[in-house]
């Protein structure tokens, strides 16, 4: 399977909150940065293909700066293990340009471009923690320069490739 990500580079300290929090509570932690999903995990009939069609996005989007502004609860049905998801949602300026990408990139559908935090079996765990993080006291912001093609194979996460964002700015 194939997806494709965007790793924003956040500051030091807000790489350190969200760290602090995936480490404990992200089983992906150690597989993958915390990133914005730009396409889903799919089986791809042409990874060459799929690979030039990022590669020819990345080439005309620009680097885009990025803010996170509160914190949800949302459930991924994809993946019924790790189902509920503790996230940081995108401020509405770039939602915007997220949503675009994610559209240019073939999704289909509704979209809310999120950073993930969490992933729990069960829902009470997820609402545990969301009242125990409360509100988000700041806004957490970042910086998006490439997308990263990667493959999952049983469980197992790779970066294939990964395309800087050349588009003007």
């Amino acid at each position: 399977m194939l997806a494709v990500i965007a790793v924003p580079q956040f500051s030091n300290s807000d790489a350190a909150w969200i760290d602090t929090i995936r480490r404990a509570h992200d089983p992906q932690y150690e597989s993958v940065a915390a990133h914005v999903t730009l396409v889903f995990p799919f089986e791809s009939a042409d990874p060459d293909w799929f690979s030039g069609h990022v590669e020819a996005i990345a080439a005309v989007t620009a680097p885009m700066d990025v803010t996170f502004d509160r914190l949800a609860r949302i459930d991924n049905p994809h993946q019924p293990k790790y189902r509920f998801l503790n996230v940081l949602l995108a401020d509405a300026g770039s939602s915007v340009p997220l949503t675009a990408l994610y559209h240019a990139l073939g999704g289909k559908g509704e979209y809310e471009p999120h950073v993930t935090l969490t992933r729990f079996g069960a829902v009470f765990s997820a609402k545990a923690l969301e009242r125990q993080l409360g509100a988000l006291g700041a806004p957490v912001t970042g910086r998006i320069e490439a997308l990263d093609i990667l493959s999952i194979n049983h469980g197992a996460i790779r970066r294939e490739q990964r395309y800087a964002l050349a588009g003007p700015g």
